[in-house]
């Protein structure tokens, strides 16, 4: 089974937390030794029990594994399944120095104090991974560690065992909530940041209500499908600089997203400088066909002043909008590792040749019969266009001919 987009981010950072553990576990081990073995030579004291050869020989033994567990991290393919293993030996380490490490004080309760703060270290810094399966494994150490100590050390000092206990399992479970959280939040915001390439702000918030998803798969709807196209650009882009070309085309472009995302249109894709735009997908509205043709004035006019900038007349450019209403597949259609939210059919196909065809009529603006029966009646004075019948074709792919009307910008 292929892993997603995510959860290679997810193990990617997990590399990167495995490897900060192990750098904060060989700081650790580096310090505890030197501090030991100074004070068991009796250059310094900072402990009640001065250290033995026996805490001194541990600390070298468990800093010789954290240089083998970073030298692996660093040097080898990173496994999943490593954390199951690190975890495992981080509490046998602690294990063995609660039982064999004379300067542990174990009077007075004081080492269930101590097996509590320290599974509860080890399973902070599991955290850092990120992994749900290593939380809930490294949680079931702790609970089991715990409880080993408990039982051996249950005749040195009377202790309320249920209410540690309990404590210990919220910590455990929080730790837990935690990780599922941000798991979720990673997986989010990876998601959010896909959809803001093609839907404006505002769309997103009801594509979340609706429980929406990026899963492949699509649906038959009514959509309203604008194609938008620069004339001329061939040659625009041969008299300038690749720098240039590629400097207004951002420009421009980002100014058209600006407009498309005003009247709530989802971006398709870019095509060089053409644009395809659905109005209707993933939300369908009864003024779709209206807002298309609305964000078509508006293009056209944005076009007008984006012209205004360029210095000599002749380079200034014009664009060819087609815009057509009926039935598509809608959804997400693509490979698993690489998914484009679009729009199929031959109505799609339909919008596309009714925008070719602005060319032909020395046209900015052409919309199939279905839009403008869809729009007729709802413009007003305010709306700056009006709608004019201009001919009958057959486009190519279709025997039967089709009504366009020509939007004319006032």
């Amino acid at each position: 089974m292929k892993s997603s987009i995510v959860d290679e981010i997810l193990i990617a950072r997990e590399m990167k937390n495995e490897r900060t553990v192990a750098f904060v576990r060989i700081v650790l081990f580096s310090v505890s030794s030197i501090m030991d073995s100074l004070s068991y030579f009796g250059w310094i004291k900072y402990t009640i029990i001065t250290p033995s050869i026996i805490t001194v020989g541990l600390d070298f033994l468990f800093l010789i594994f954290a240089c083998i567990v970073l030298f692996f991290i660093y040097y080898f393919p990173y496994k999943p399944y490593l954390k199951f293993f690190t975890i495992t030996i981080d509490y046998f380490i602690i294990g063995l120095m609660i039982f064999l490490d004379p300067t542990i004080q174990r009077e007075h309760g004081q080492i269930y104090f101590i097996a509590m703060l320290s599974a509860i270290f080890i399973y902070q810094l599991n955290l850092l991974r990120h992994s749900k399966f290593g939380t809930i494994y490294a949680a079931v150490l702790a609970l089991f560690y715990v409880l080993i100590v408990t039982y051996f050390f249950e005749g040195s000092y009377a202790i309320d065992f249920v209410p540690m206990l309990f404590g210990l399992s919220m910590m455990l479970g929080i730790g837990y909530v935690t990780t599922v959280s941000n798991i979720e939040m990673v997986k989010e915001a990876n998601a959010k940041q896909m959809m803001e390439r093609y839907l404006p702000s505002q769309l997103i918030s009801e594509f979340y209500k609706d429980n929406a998803n990026l899963e492949p798969g699509g649906e038959n709807k009514e959509v309203t499908i604008l194609f938008s196209d620069l004339r001329s650009f061939t040659k625009f882009s041969e008299q300038r600089s690749a720098d240039e070309v590629v400097r207004f085309l951002n420009h421009y472009l980002s100014r058209m997203t600006e407009i498309i995302f005003r009247f709530n249109g989802t971006i398709d894709k870019f095509i060089g400088d053409a644009i395809m735009t659905i109005f209707g997908a993933p939300f369908r509205k009864e003024d779709d066909a209206f807002r298309a043709v609305q964000c078509a004035v508006a293009m056209v006019k944005e076009l007008g002043i984006i012209n205004q900038s360029l210095e000599r007349e002749q380079d200034r450019l014009q664009v060819g909008i087609g815009i057509h209403t009926g039935e598509a597949i809608v959804g997400n259609i693509g490979s698993d590792r690489r998914l484009d939210y679009t729009v199929i059919g031959d109505n799609v196909n339909l919008a596309s040749r009714i925008e070719s065809l602005t060319k032909h009529y020395g046209c900015s603006i052409l919309i199939s019969e279905t839009t403008f029966n869809q729009i007729k009646g709802k413009s007003s004075e305010k709306d700056k266009f009006l709608v004019r019948e201009i001919d009958r074709v057959i486009v190519q792919g279709r025997s039967k001919p089709i009504t366009i009307f020509e939007v004319v910008c006032l």
